[in-house]
């Protein structure tokens, strides 16, 4: 049989088992049971990797690809930058059964990393990029490496053979790279790999959205992305939006949300007839209450929709709300509602308050067989009040079919200003 060529860096070699030593009783008969056994074994030891990789490389000893597994796990488990360390001990067996075990390969390469032996890491992990792309461990170390070398076209080409390779590239690697959109090459580099339509998009640009890292990076990246047709949904960037009113950059996820959103100003309320039909709403949208015990849902019917609500008896709290951002100055809250019939002391009213807590004013909503089921209302915004939120609220009913209804419409505007 040909030698098998060794890497460079592999110790001395050991003696390997050969088709003489386990034929060694020259019996044709027990030799085949020989080999039998083996090759059950050797099936049994890739069942058992998986699950115990140093239970399998017992069963196996002259598979690389198990003893490779077997190092990793002891690695992992015991990290060690000695070169006699059981892990070196396993990796270097293994890649003189199979050079192309990979896990031997990361386990030497993070071992002269740990020992701060810069180009032996690079001569292995090279070697190991050489042997498999699909390697996520080799991928990292060619992304810190072109980081340390500034090279961020580099860096980019790795983050996305990883991303298109790896079952466990996006958890680890999509938080780093929505982090690092503040930095203008980054995103120059990433739309220009994002042109070509990943496999990883969607992933990117929800996480963009919804992972609230670094919202204002992603806005500027969102809107660079048109130059590319980036697919961003009004459902991400709703989201994005969020994300800067939890970093408190309030100006400028209204000015976002604007952009989206038409006919929004920041006089009036949105979606008076709630015909908004989307998966993800921004704080600025009509945003039903997900508390228990609280039914309250947006419900589409035609070319617009209709609030409906429902609380057990005892129970009452906040059915709806919408972000204001109201100049100062008064304003009147009005609209229609249907199949509401509760006592006075149990009917659900409008309030809206200041971001501060404090409340500008509230207006009663009547039952729905009085004046057509219509209410309205004046409340009034001073000046140090930048942010509102307008709410419906429930009161809790002693009643046994407690409180239920509909708003049909809702809506708040300048006092004076056609409705």
């Amino acid at each position: 049989m040909p030698k098998r060529r060794r890497p460079p860096f592999t110790s001395r070699a050991m003696p390997r088992r050969t088709s003489r030593e386990w034929l060694g009783r020259g019996v044709l008969a027990l030799g085949a049971l020989t080999l039998g056994v083996m090759s059950v074994g050797g099936s049994f030891a890739r069942v058992v990797e998986g699950v115990d990789p140093a239970r399998a490389a017992v069963l196996a000893p002259g598979n690389g690809v198990i003893l490779a597994a077997s190092a990793q796990q002891a690695f992992t488990i015991a990290p060690s930058d000695a070169e006699d360390s059981k892990p070196a001990r396993l990796a270097r067996m293994a890649l003189r059964e199979d050079p192309t075990a990979v896990d031997a390969l990361n386990v030497l390469g993070l071992q002269a990393q740990l020992r701060s032996e810069t180009e032996r890491a690079r001569e292995i992990f090279q070697y190991s990029l050489l042997l498999t792309r699909r390697e996520l461990r080799p991928q990292i170390w060619a992304i810190e490496e072109a980081v340390n070398r500034g090279d961020i076209a580099a860096a980019l080409r790795s983050y996305d053979i990883a991303l298109r390779t790896s079952r466990e590239a996006p958890a680890l690697l999509l938080p780093n790279l929505v982090a690092a959109l503040a930095e203008p090459k980054v995103r120059s580099g990433l739309l220009s790999i994002m042109a070509s339509e990943p496999i990883w998009t969607n992933s990117f640009l929800n996480r963009v959205a919804t992972s609230g890292i670094a919202p204002a990076a992603g806005v500027t990246f969102f809107r660079e992305g048109e130059a590319i047709d980036l697919p961003v949904t009004d459902d991400l960037r709703a989201a994005l939006v969020n994300g800067l009113l939890a970093e408190g950059e309030t100006e400028q996820a209204w000015d976002y949300y604007s952009e989206f959103r038409r006919g929004a100003v920041r006089d009036r309320s949105r979606d008076a007839e709630f015909a908004l039909n989307t998966g993800i709403r921004a704080a600025f949208d009509w945003l039903p209450s997900t508390e228990s015990g609280i039914s309250a849902a947006i419900l589409q019917q035609g070319q617009g929709g209709i609030l409906d609500f429902s609380l057990p008896p005892g129970t009452g709290g906040m059915l709806v709300q919408q972000t204001q951002m109201l100049p100062p100055g008064t304003y009147r809250i009005s609209g229609s509602s249907q199949a509401i019939d509760l006592p006075e002391r149990s009917r659900p009213y409008w309030a809206l308050l200041c971001q501060d807590g404090r409340e500008l004013g509230r207006v009663e909503v009547p039952n729905s067989d009085v004046a057509k089921g219509s209410f309205d209302g004046a409340v009034s915004v001073p000046g140090d009040c930048r942010m509102q939120t307008l709410s419906l609220i429930a009161r809790a009913s002693d009643d046994i079919v407690g409180v239920s209804g509909q708003i049909e419409r809702a809506s708040l505007v300048p006092a004076g200003a056609v409705r």
